[in-house]
Formats: C-alpha cells, sequence, structure tokens
C-alpha cells in the first residue's frame, strides 16, 4: 500500500510540473518534446527539466534523488542542463537527455545514469509494474548523454539525436 501510495504522489508531482512548463527556445525540454509527443505509442507522460536558465525547473534536491547523487553532490555542477520524459500511466517508460558543460565528464554522467536504470529496475520488480528498465540503453555524443527506457530504445535515440542536430 505504501508503494502505490509512493508512485501515486510520484505522479502527481510530475503532472504539477508538467503544468508549470519550463521551456524555453532550443533548451532541452523543447527537443524532448518534439520527440515524445507525436508518439501516440508511449503513455501519458510529463517532462521535467533541470538547469540555470529555467525558471520552473526542478530542484537541486530532486535531482539528486533522479540521479543518486548521495555523496557526489559536486556532480550536478556539471550539468548545463537536463530533460526527462517520465509516463504517469501504465507501462513504466523514461527518456532522459543531460548536457554537461564538459565532454569529458560524460562517462561519470553515463554512469549516474545507469545507477538510475538499475534503481528503477529494481523499483518496478518490487512493485510488480511493468516497464522497460530492464532494456536501458544509454548513450553519449560529445557532452551529451542519454538514457533510453522506452518500448523502442534504437528508435527513441535515434529520435533524439537527429533533434539535437
Amino acid at each position: 500500500m505504501k508503494k502505490a501510495c509512493f508512485y501515486f504522489a510520484l505522479a502527481a508531482a510530475l503532472t504539477l510540473f508538467c503544468l508549470f512548463s519550463c521551456a524555453q527556445t532550443d533548451s532541452l525540454y523543447d527537443v524532448l518534446l518534439s520527440v515524445t509527443a507525436n508518439d501516440e505509442s508511449l503513455p501519458a507522460g510529463s517532462l521535467l527539466c533541470y538547469g540555470r536558465a529555467y525558471k520552473n525547473g526542478v530542484s537541486d534536491d530532486f535531482l539528486s534523488d533522479y540521479l543518486g547523487l548521495s555523496g557526489y553532490p559536486a556532480f550536478k555542477d556539471k550539468i548545463e542542463e537536463m530533460a526527462v520524459y517520465s509516463s504517469l500511466g501504465g507501462a513504466f517508460c523514461e527518456l532522459a537527455v543531460m548536457k554537461l558543460y564538459s565532454a569529458s565528464d560524460a562517462q561519470d554522467g553515463k554512469l549516474f545514469f545507469e545507477r538510475r536504470a538499475a534503481e528503477a529496475e529494481r523499483a518496478l520488480k518490487t512493485a510488480e509494474i511493468e516497464g522497460y528498465a530492464e532494456n536501458a540503453r544509454i548513450e553519449t555524443r560529445g557532452n551529451f548523454v542519454i538514457l533510453s527506457m522506452m518500448p523502442d530504445n534504437d528508435a527513441a535515440i535515434e529520435k533524439l539525436k537527429k533533434a539535437l542536430g
């Protein structure tokens, strides 16, 4: 019952973030929106964003929890911006892209996304919820790191790469 309440509270929080759009021109939010908005195969979801340029982005605390930054708080200062699509119902899926100030930090970003995928997979198994975390795929491209836990990771990553330019 506690897990169901947790997931309900998480869904409610994600919905609120979605309602207070954090979009800006040429942002990762816009890129991720262009990739996920027209995909009718995806369950309803919301977009969250992080970065200094976003007025209504997620907090440092949310970012720390999401990436598992406990013990590594300085890593958040290496993130220029980040955007995450996460499903709110149906099978769990997630697509995230992180832009780092330096490409030399991309491997560290990849490690944090690996931890995120492993945590999502554990949570889904524990709660007996369907999702795509077990097939997570992580790619780096210069100073960008992409995490895909989607029904079709290859297609999602290719669309995202194309939108990034």
